[in-house]
């Protein structure tokens, strides 16, 4: 019986990693999350964003020590002269890890403006759209794109993208190993 932790409570995210995660026949059942800190509220670039999803993806395997840790972290990024926003996610078999990303979308400019005086988009949209919730459900996504595409749409398609190697087995994705996310995060002075 496999299981899975996702290291995040938000609702969206789960709701997108157990719909991914049932591709590899994990039970709803057999996945559970915890809530995990990351030292970046807001993140900004994508090292910030990926260093939040390995944190998240550790933390929630060493929960359990068997199975996957999950770990999926939005963040924005600068391409050009836009403002970007997407996930990250991580997964960790306790073995290698693997990772995957969402499609990126871009920010009005009103909204980039407050981000980059290190404002969260969460609060941002909060402000924007007056649904204290919209973190947990449709996201800023689900706002900008009139409902067509949600938060856990986004969480969905980056957990998907990160089990890729499990769901393939036959082929080789070159995953690293364990120790080599270990490494990165000491680097960056987080103890994994």
């Amino acid at each position: 019986m496999m299981k899975a932790v996702i290291g995040s409570r938000n609702k969206a995210k789960i709701n997108g990693a157990r719909k991914a995660l049932a591709l590899l026949g994990i039970d709803y059942d057999n996945i559970v999350s915890i809530d995990v800190n990351t030292p970046f509220p807001q993140p900004i670039g994508f090292n910030e964003i990926l260093l939040g999803a390995m944190i998240r993806a550790w933390r929630a395997y060493q929960y359990i020590n068997d199975g996957y840790g999950v770990g999926i972290e939005a963040g924005v990024i600068r391409l050009g002269d836009y403002m970007l926003s997407g996930q990250v996610a991580v997964v960790v078999d306790g073995k290698h890890y693997s990772l995957g990303t969402s499609g990126f979308f871009s920010l009005p400019e009103n909204i980039s403006d407050q981000i980059l005086k290190r404002m969260e988009l969460k609060n941002v949209m909060r402000r924007i759209t007056g649904v204290k919730e919209i973190s947990e459900t449709i996201g800023a996504i689900g706002y900008l794109s009139n409902g067509f595409i949600t938060r856990g749409d986004l969480s969905f398609e980056a957990v998907l993208n990160a089990i890729l190697p499990w769901i393939n087995k036959d082929l080789n994705y070159g995953l690293k190993p364990i120790e080599y996310l270990w490494e990165t995060l000491k680097k960056a002075n987080i103890n994994p």
